[in-house]
């Protein structure tokens, strides 16, 4: 009888545990190398996570992630970079076909349940609380002022231009003081997700408290009438909100393989993009209706998106085996400390293009509803027209940024096929951008009674492809501007915070044009304002073809 072929050295190779004795043993035991279990990155490191959480906070750069653009972060830790194998998440997990599909789905649906709310209270919800807050609070003639039918039927002087404008210096003071915190927010959060170290994931617990605590302080907000303590809770929803999506932006890098990870974002883009269509429409049902019940909607839609999105997506694995860091403030510091250097140049001047877009989208963008309910409507008694207005503008501003996901993938490819500088098509969606507030702002010096809102509905169409596009191929030219890729992720957080300041300024700006124009114009004056920041975002990008050129052409002079 044939025996079966023995492979030298392997199927030859004796039982180690049963050739050994205890004192061999022993000694091999004292020759082995001890390891450490190695710390995960951070999530504030990772370029990936910074760009899918400024799309969770802009959907116009979530229409970048919803296209077909390609603009890879330069992310160190892919796997692509090592002999990693890319079906492989980072927390060492490999997803099979159902799963993958499940956590498809999960970051779809946690992005709209978890942004829905938050763009209802910001843009319709946030206003009107202080519209019944600081109404009561006024005198007489100021107060008929402030609603258009009573001062149309009353006869107050510049009823048209001043109705509203008592309610926004403390809309602007919220905004501002919400803005100045996320800054901080964010990287805290990030940092102590970090950290945590439970039997229930990293992230898990976090996003669950981020929806209790966002969902708590919106009914707080509903029942208060005091605009200090509106202005403590506004500030404390915005370490919930950061708790709900940072964590979630961070879960996307933890779990998703490379190999999925451009899909899954897409989704997750498309996701960000309804939902401010849906949050803008929730919000307006609630001016509509004139009751708190869309209040206590929004509030129950952030305990759902909490709790929804740990349980749709699969179980986050624990982390309680993970090396147990302590929190240092300094790192949180370091998370805000700005790139320097002449190779940071570039940069900077990026940097200050998108602050000037941001202030010129948000001069309009945060105060939308007042636009819509006083000098769309100014002689209305209801907040129905105008709320009908913002449902409209919701749609059209949808798909506008669907019109430039769609079409930003073939204009990438003419610019890479002609050659064509990147920063020739982000002046001209700055220029769309401008013809869309000129559109605005001219249809409301028209007698024709529909002009106001078609005018708005048609700015919210352009503005939605216009921002769109911006951001879909402004963002390649930042990614290629980043000083070191090393420190992509903190330069991606840095850029980031252009858009709080940016919403900053535009509260700032708003209040002292639309007060200087109170007998004249009101809140009219906003679009040329906007107009003009918009011209300067496009004249500073356009300024960096200039020093592009010129730094090329030193170069050249170098190599002669």
């Amino acid at each position: 009888m044939l025996k079966p072929y023995v492979r030298p050295g392997i199927d030859d190779r004796p039982d180690l545990d049963k050739a050994l004795s205890p004192e061999d043993k022993a000694a091999v035991a004292r020759l082995a190398v001890r390891t450490t279990k190695r710390a995960p990155e951070d999530s504030a490191d990772r370029p990936e996570t910074q760009a899918v959480l400024m799309a969770a906070s802009e959907p116009s750069v979530a229409a970048v992630a919803a296209s077909s653009v390609d603009v890879p972060a330069p992310d160190m830790a892919s796997a692509y970079l090592d002999m990693r194998d890319p079906m492989v998440s980072e927390d060492g997990h490999r997803p099979d076909a159902a799963q993958v599909t499940r956590l498809n789905r999960g970051f779809f649906v946690a992005a709209m349940l978890s942004l829905t709310p938050w763009i209802a209270m910001q843009t319709i919800a946030l206003p009107q609380m202080v519209v019944r807050a600081i109404a009561p609070t006024l005198a007489p003639a100021a107060a008929s002022a402030a609603q258009p039918a009573t001062a149309a039927a009353s006869g107050v002087a510049s009823a048209a231009a001043s109705a509203g404008f008592p309610f926004v210096a403390p809309l602007a003071a919220l905004v501002i003081v919400g803005a100045l915190v996320s800054v901080l927010a964010n990287p805290l959060i990030g940092e102590l997700s970090d950290r945590t170290r439970t039997p229930f994931g990293r992230r898990s617990p976090w996003i669950v408290a981020g929806g209790v605590v966002c969902a708590l302080c919106a009914l707080m907000l509903s029942a208060n009438t005091n605009m200090v303590a509106m202005g403590l809770f506004w500030a404390i929803m915005q370490f919930g909100y950061a708790m709900l999506a940072v964590p979630l932006a961070a879960e996307i890098n933890d779990r998703v393989p490379d190999k999925f990870r451009p899909r899954i974002e897409r989704w997750h883009g498309i996701g960000v993009m309804l939902a401010q269509a849906l949050g803008m429409v929730l919000g307006a049902c609630g001016v509509i209706v004139d009751s708190l019940v869309p209040l206590y909607c929004i509030a129950a839609l952030f305990a759902i998106g909490g709790i929804a999105s740990a349980l749709i997506l699969p179980k986050e694995p624990s982390s309680v085996e993970m090396p147990n860091r302590g929190f240092d403030p300094r790192r949180v510091l370091n998370r805000l400390r700005p790139p320097s250097g002449r190779e940071s140049a570039a940069f900077w001047r990026l940097f200050a293009a998108r602050v000037c877009m941001m202030t010129g989208v948000s001069i309009t963008g945060v105060f939308v509803w007042y636009i819509a309910r006083y000098w769309v409507f100014p002689g209305d008694a209801a907040a129905a027209p105008a709320g009908l207005v913002v449902i409209a503008m919701a749609v059209a501003a949808l798909v506008g940024t669907a019109l430039a996901s769609w079409s930003a993938g073939w204009l990438n490819e003419l610019i890479d096929a002609r050659q064509m500088p990147a920063e020739f098509v982000v002046a001209l969606a700055c220029i769309l951008y401008m013809l869309g507030l000129a559109v605005a702002w001219m249809c409301g010096a028209w007698h024709w009674t529909s002009a106001k809102p078609v005018g708005m509905v048609v700015f919210a169409l352009v503005s939605g492809f216009a921002i769109g596009l911006y951001d879909a191929i402004g963002l390649e030219l930042v990614m290629d501007a980043l000083p070191d890729p090393r420190r992509a992720g903190h330069d991606l957080g840095i850029y980031a915070i252009a858009n709080a300041i940016g919403l900053v300024l535009a509260a700032i700006v708003g209040v002292a044009v639309v007060g200087s124009a109170l007998q004249s114009y009101g809140f009219a004056a906003l679009f040329p304002v906007a107009i003009i920041m918009v011209l300067l975002s496009a004249a500073i990008v356009m300024a960096d073809v200039r020093h592009v050129a010129m730094a090329s052409g030193s170069d050249a002079d170098q190599l002669k």
